[in-house]
């Protein structure tokens, strides 16, 4: 149910929108619901003060797009201007208006309060209640049943990373219930996609979306090729010195047994959508991908990792990790932060800085 006072506060919000966001045109509530393409009764009932009854999420992104430009009243009629249409200025505004109103709905829910005393903070949970979207690279030589036209087709096997999506998914959807939590491949991406908590799996070499997100970040590490390593990619960390972190074989024989993976954990505002989150979660092998998904998910471990992490990074916006990510033949095991070995690289801090 909705708390009272936080639904009244959204509710004037809007109602403030509407009258005064431009002073020398207030509008109707009849002209907003044109230009949202909703009823003029749903206008009605979410300005109301003597009702509890909250808009959805989605229409809430509505409002923040038409009251974004003023260019939303030009035309024959009021309306939403797609997101091509808009300027990076007016995008700006729009997600600004954006992240306001999804904050005083998710205080109205009950989601945008702290969490009380003894509950495990959880990484994975997203108290504005957006859409969360995990974004997979696609295998380069795909199975026959890949094909939507063999009749055992299953859409999964175009998938990389499917251990880390797996475990990532259904544990998102638990700690999220009222949220639209989807995946996707990196090749299907489209514009609303973009807006969520974006979630990418892989390294930039496996998963394209990587590649064109980490141009727009501060990432002081990369991935690349190394001779030594083949079928994946390495962590260079940027020190000036060129320090390369690279998994542990058994015998040091990289083409023998892989015994410990490097896995990276990344989180920062979403550049897209900068009241939403991105994360990254990487590895040099798909079994370092699995590690950095794992260390928050495991239902044995994910609470003492994230105490570690708390005392750590605290309530910084952008930080990230590298850990030691350990395998035993066919079992990859889950990073215990607490082990002076697990953590091999670590910075934190405010968006724009590493």
């Amino acid at each position: 149910m909705a708390d009272v006072g936080d639904a009244v506060a959204l509710a004037t919000r809007l109602r403030a929108l509407r009258r005064a966001r431009w002073s020398d045109r207030p509008l109707t509530q009849q002209e907003v619901a044109a230009g949202l393409g909703v009823a003029l009764s749903s206008i009605s009932s979410w300005e109301s003060t003597k009702s509890t009854k909250l808009p959805p999420a989605a229409r809430l992104a509505d409002y923040a797009t038409f009251f974004a430009t003023r260019r939303s009243l030009a035309g024959e009629g009021p309306r939403l201007l797609p997101d091509s249409e808009l300027t990076a200025a007016e995008r700006a505004e729009r997600d600004q208006l954006a992240g306001e109103l999804e904050r005083l709905r998710a205080r109205a829910t009950g989601e945008g309060r702290a969490a009380p005393p003894g509950r495990t903070r959880s990484t994975w949970h997203f108290p504005d209640g957006g859409p969360v979207r995990i974004i997979c690279g696609q295998v380069g030589q795909r199975p026959p049943f890949s094909s939507a036209h063999h009749p055992n087709y299953m859409q999964l096997t175009a998938y990389r990373d499917l251990d880390a999506l797996v475990e990532l998914f259904g544990h998102v959807r638990a700690e999220n219930p009222g949220s639209n939590v989807g995946f996707e491949l990196a090749t299907r991406l489209e514009s609303d996609d973009l807006r969520s908590h974006l979630v990418l799996l892989g390294s930039a070499a496996s998963n394209d979306a990587v590649a064109r997100v980490i141009r727009l970040i501060d990432l002081p590490v990369r991935q690349l090729d190394d001779p030594a390593i083949s079928n994946g990619e390495v962590f260079e960390l940027a020190d000036g010195q060129g320090t390369r972190l690279r998994p542990v074989f058994i015998e040091d024989d990289p083409a023998g047994e892989l015994s410990e993976d490097v896995g990276m954990f990344f989180r920062a505002p979403n550049p897209y959508h900068v009241s939403r989150t991105l994360t990254i979660c990487s590895g040099v092998f798909t079994r370092g991908v699995y590690g950095a998904v794992r260390f928050l998910t495991d239902n044995d471990g994910r609470a003492e990792n994230e105490a570690v992490l708390a005392g750590l990074v605290g309530d910084a916006t952008t930080f990230g990790l590298l850990m030691r990510v350990p395998i035993l033949d066919h079992a990859t095991g889950t990073p215990d932060l607490r082990h002076p070995r697990s953590i091999i690289h670590l910075w934190s801090g405010q968006p724009g800085q590493a």
